[in-house]
C-alpha cells in the first residue's frame, strides 16, 4: 500500500511541469512571454516535504475517523527553501488549522475526500502566511473510520 502511494505521488509530481507546458499557448510557457521562452523553461524550485498531518473527523459528538494528508512545499527561489524550512513549525500549524476546519466541515471516512478543494484551501492559507511558496502539493490524502 505504501509503495503504491509513493509511486503514485512521484508520478504525479513528475507530470505536473509537463502538463503545465503542454497546456500553454500563444508562446507562453508557465507565465513567461515569448521572448523569455526561447530555449528557457522555468525550472521548479526546491521541494520541502512536511510531515504527515493526522486530524480527527468529528460528526456531532463522536469521532467518526481520521483525516491523513501529506504536503510538499515548492520554493519559488533557491534561497527561499531555507526560509521555508526555518518557518516549518508556523506553516505546519497553519496547515493543521486549515485541515481541522476541512475535517470538521467537509470530510467523512465514508465518502471520497475532495482533494482539489483541500489542496486549494491549503495553498491559499500557506501562500498568504509565508512568501516564497510557489506551490503547495497535496501528495497524499486519506480518511479512515475510527
Amino acid at each position: 500500500m505504501t509503495t503504491k502511494t509513493i509511486l503514485l505521488a512521484s508520478a504525479l509530481l513528475a507530470t505536473l511541469p509537463l502538463s503545465k507546458a503542454a497546456g500553454a499557448d500563444d508562446g507562453q510557457v508557465a507565465g513567461k512571454t515569448g521572448a523569455q521562452t526561447s530555449g528557457e523553461l522555468s525550472t521548479p524550485g526546491e521541494l520541502i516535504p512536511m510531515e504527515q498531518i493526522d486530524l480527527p473527523i468529528i460528526d456531532g459528538a463522536r469521532v467518526q475517523g481520521t483525516l491523513h494528508f501529506k504536503l510538499v512545499l515548492e520554493a519559488d527561489q533557491a534561497g527561499a527553501s531555507e526560509t521555508l524550512s526555518a518557518n516549518m513549525p508556523v506553516l505546519r500549524s497553519e496547515a493543521l488549522a486549515v485541515g481541522a476546519e476541512f475535517a470538521r466541515l467537509s470530510a467523512s471516512p465514508f465518502v471520497a475526500i475532495d482533494a482539489r478543494r483541500l489542496a486549494a484551501e491549503l495553498a491559499q492559507a500557506l501562500q498568504s502566511r509565508q512568501a516564497g511558496i510557489a506551490r503547495v502539493l497535496l501528495v497524499e490524502v486519506t480518511a479512515r473510520s475510527a
